[in-house]
């Protein structure tokens, strides 16, 4: 089983380019949504991400959000505001709701890039399905228990082709 280290570590999400996908032969994104493009308690991401996400389309780059979040209204809000196609409760890194991503968004695993925040769920689940593994900081660092998931994720947190 391969182990969830991410292939790529960036400080923000925007940091990920149209160009650096193409690059790696990345047509679509697999995006989380809590800690990656916004804090969990925030309703909609800054403008600046979502100024990112018109780009990535603009390019070609198909988004599709792929979420651990079990209240459905908040994804589907958040989803809708954005004009991107979602999944809620997606189980991640188990393969059942990435099985349903590539159904979705018709692309293989290897045409596709996971980006989230966390070594566990996201690097782990994109590693274990064949997509790429692209790592962003987390924005979710007010959350109290932030510092014991940093602490679980440390011997992960580098990056490893």
């Amino acid at each position: 089983m391969p182990l969830p280290f991410p292939q790529r570590i960036f400080s923000r999400v925007t940091d990920i380019t149209p160009a650096l996908l193409a690059e790696m032969g990345v047509r679509g994104i697999l995006l989380d949504i809590d800690g990656t493009i916004a804090p969990t308690h925030t309703p909609l991401p800054p403008q600046e991400v979502r100024d990112w996400l018109d780009t990535l389309k603009q390019a070609g780059i198909l988004v599709y959000i792929l979420s651990n979040n079990r209240h459905e209204a908040r994804v589907r809000t958040l989803a809708q505001a954005l004009d991107l196609p979602w999944q809620w409760h997606a189980g991640k890194p188990k393969k059942a709701g990435f099985d349903r991503a590539f159904s979705d968004t018709g692309l293989r695993p290897e045409e596709l890039a996971v980006v989230g925040d966390q070594i566990y769920t996201d690097m782990w689940g994109a590693r274990r399905n064949g997509c790429r593994a692209l790592m962003v900081e987390s924005l979710d660092t007010a959350l109290w228990y932030f510092p014991f998931r940093r602490l679980a994720e440390l011997p992960f947190r580098r990056e490893k082709p």
